[in-house]
């Protein structure tokens, strides 16, 4: 018996025979096979790109903090504290599992702070055998009274970047934004560094920040609408401006 039909071109379902569905399925599962090697073998060739980037962005002042402030998805979830915070990251790092390709981590590598003893906080991706999704983040010691994030509802509209990344939660919307960070922004870091804030900032003005304000949605299909339109709408975005 058949599991799948086709329309003729008189309008009447017609079956599919058995053998051609056990061809397509064959096809799929090779589809599924190159992918996955393909995925495997970008890491391979991305590794030893990155570790070159790595010893040039040494020598870039605020460099991870320019990326994540020009990132246009990352920008809606800084509120003050966030970008506060952000001054102080030195190191972003993206390990990527070759078997599991869909695991991995993302370790953030902080300078000396008034909000927490850690010099970097690690948040940690993993699908079991049954397609059930992880999220881990290592504990974070936050100095006395400077843990803003419980401040913070996990109702409230405009979630927060240091909240979201120093808490444990596995959700879609958390997941999503972490492959934002892997195949976007890490990956992307320069095109991202060299993006104008509000179109006309520069990330060197930003010294004397003293307010956010609402920026405008532009209607461009980006991660953003796919984040919007897979889970749900994301936070409004936020525009970190001068006096």
């Amino acid at each position: 018996m058949t599991s799948s039909s086709t329309f003729a071109a008189n309008g009447e379902v017609e079956p599919i025979n058995d053998v051609i569905l056990d061809e397509m399925r064959s096809i799929d599962k090779e589809f599924e096979l190159a992918k996955l090697e393909l995925a495997r073998q970008k890491i391979k060739l991305y590794a030893p790109i990155c570790e070159k980037r790595r010893k040039i962005i040494e020598r870039i002042p605020k460099f991870w903090t320019n990326v994540f402030l020009r990132h246009r998805i990352i920008a809606q979830y800084l509120d003050y504290e966030d970008y506060e915070v952000i001054q102080n990251i030195k190191e972003l790092i993206i390990e990527r599992d070759e078997e599991n390709v869909e695991n991995f981590k993302i370790i953030v590598k902080f300078s000396r702070n008034t909000y927490f003893t850690n010099t970097e906080i690690t948040k940690e991706f993993s699908i079991d055998g049954n397609g059930i999704k992880c999220i881990k983040t290592s504990e974070v010691n936050w100095h006395d009274g400077k843990d803003f994030t419980k401040k913070r509802k996990n109702y409230e509209p405009d979630p927060s970047l240091i909240k979201w990344l120093t808490e444990n939660t596995t959700d879609d919307v958390s997941w999503e934004l972490g492959k934002v960070i892997r195949d976007d922004l890490y990956c992307n870091a320069w095109t991202h560094y060299n993006e104008d804030i509000d179109d006309e900032a520069d990330i060197g003005e930003l010294d004397d920040i003293d307010d956010i304000e609402e920026g405008e949605e532009d209607g461009e299909e980006d991660l953003e609408n796919y984040l919007a339109e897979e889970f749900g709408q994301p936070p409004s975005s936020k525009r970190i401006k001068n006096d």
